[in-house]
C-alpha cells in the first residue's frame, strides 16, 4: 500500500476541511510520540503492537491529567486511520480506557463590559472586527475558514445576513447588525488600501500574509487569546481549563442574549445558532425563511451591540418608531371616529 494510497483513504473518511486538520494534527502526535516516520510505516505494523502502542499513548496522557475529550479526540483519529486501513484493533478496550468526562467548564459568556475591554486593547482592524462579528453573530471561529463575501448580503437597517457554512448540510443563516458591519468595512478598506481587490470570492477574513488564504481558526484562536489575557486576565477553572473560552465566549453571549429575550422564539434562536436538532422534528418540518430569522435577530439587536454609542442610537430608533407607531394609530382612530361622527349626522339628517 502506497503512502498516497494510505491517506486517501484515511481522508475518504472524514467529511470537512476542519475535522480533516485536526485528526492530520491527532495522527501526527501519535507519530512524533513513537518516533514513527512516515504513514507507511505505521500502516505496516503488526496489529498487537500497535494495540499495545495506542494502550501507551492512552495512558500517557492520563497520566499528563489530560481532558478526556481529547484523549477521545486522538484516539478517534486513530481508529478512523486504522478502519479505513483494514487494519483490526480492539476498540471496545481502548475505549473503555478512556477516562471518564468531567462537568464541562469554559461554559461562561463575556459580559458587554468585558468586550469593551478586549476592544480598547485591540488595535488591529481585523481582530476588531473579528470580535464584532463574533458577538454579533454568534458563529463558530472555524465557520471563517470558508466564509467569502459573497456569503454576506445586505439587509434593512444596515445589517447583513450570514450564510455560514454555505453549500454544506450544516448550511444555516444568522446575521450581523449595523455596529458589526461598520467594523467590518472598516477592515475590508485597510486591505483595499494595501492594494487588495475586494471580489465576491474574497475571503471575509484573510490571512495577513496571503489574501488568497483566509485567516485559519487557529491564528484567530491563539491571537484572541494573547488579547484576552492582555486585556483581562484570564481564570482556570479546578479542570484546568478558562472559565471563558476565548473565541466561544462570544457564542455563549450570543446564545445566552438570544435565550433570555422572552420576545423571541426559542425555535427561531436555535436556529440562529445554526443547532437544526435541539427542537425534536424542527429539522424535517420547520422551515423559515429570511425575513421571519431576521424579524426575531432585530429583537436581540439591542442587547447584543457593544458601543454605548450605538445602544443609545439604537434605543432612539425604537422610541422613534414607536411615536410613530402611536401617531399612526391615533391618526387611524381618528379617522374612524370622524367617519362614525359623518355616519351619524347623515342619518340624523335622513330622520329630520
Amino acid at each position: 500500500m502506497t503512502h498516497q494510497r494510505t491517506l486517501l483513504l484515511f481522508y475518504s473518511g472524514i467529511k470537512s476541511d476542519a475535522t480533516k486538520k485536526q485528526y492530520e494534527r491527532y495522527l501526527n502526535d501519535f507519530l512524533k510520540y513513537f518516533m514513527i516516520k512516515n504513514y507507511d510505516k505505521l500502516s505496516q505494523m503488526e496489529p498487537k503492537k500497535l494495540q499495545e502502542m495506542i494502550e501507551d499513548f492512552i495512558m500517557y496522557y492520563r497520566s499528563q491529567n489530560k481532558s478526556a475529550s481529547l484523549i477521545a479526540g486522538k484516539v478517534s483519529a486513530l481508529k478512523l486511520f486504522f478502519s479505513m486501513n483494514d487494519i483490526i484493533l480492539n476498540w471496545d478496550k481502548l475505549r473503555k480506557m478512556l477516562p471518564e468526562k468531567k462537568k464541562l467548564s469554559g461554559n461562561q459568556a463575556y459580559s458587554t463590559e468585558q468586550i469593551q475591554t478586549l476592544l480598547k486593547n485591540t488595535v488591529h482592524y481585523e481582530y476588531k472586527a473579528l470580535i464584532h462579528f463574533m458577538s454579533a453573530s454568534g458563529v463558530r471561529v472555524g465557520c471563517f475558514e470558508e466564509l467569502k463575501i459573497k456569503h454576506l448580503t445586505d439587509m434593512n437597517n444596515g445589517c447583513k445576513s450570514v450564510n455560514v457554512y454555505a453549500d454544506t448540510i450544516h448550511e444555516y443563516t444568522t446575521f450581523i447588525h449595523t455596529e458589526s458591519v461598520e467594523s467590518l468595512n472598516d477592515y475590508l478598506e485597510s486591505r483595499k488600501r494595501k492594494g487588495e481587490k475586494i471580489t465576491d470570492d474574497s475571503w471575509v477574513f484573510c490571512s495577513p500574509f496571503d489574501s488568497n488564504k483566509p485567516l485559519s481558526d487557529g491564528t484567530i484562536s491563539s491571537a484572541l487569546g494573547r488579547y484576552v489575557r492582555k486585556s483581562l486576565g484570564r481564570e482556570k477553572s479546578i479542570s484546568g481549563r478558562y472559565n471563558i473560552m476565548s473565541c466561544h465566549g462570544f457564542r455563549k453571549r450570543f446564545d445566552t442574549v438570544l435565550k433570555s429575550n422572552r420576545m423571541v422564539n426559542l425555535s427561531l434562536a436555535e436556529r440562529l445558532m445554526g443547532h437544526s436538532k435541539t427542537i425534536p422534528l424542527d429539522n424535517s418540518y420547520f422551515k423559515p425563511v429570511i425575513e421571519q430569522l431576521f424579524d426575531e435577530y432585530q429583537k436581540a439587536i439591542p442587547e447584543l451591540i457593544i458601543d454605548e454609542k450605538y445602544r443609545l442610537e439604537k434605543e432612539l430608533e425604537n422610541k422613534n418608531k414607536r411615536i410613530s407607531e402611536i401617531e399612526s394609530d391615533k391618526d387611524r382612530r381618528i379617522d374612524n371616529l370622524e367617519m362614525t361622527i359623518y355616519d351619524l349626522a347623515k342619518r340624523l339628517d335622513v330622520k329630520s
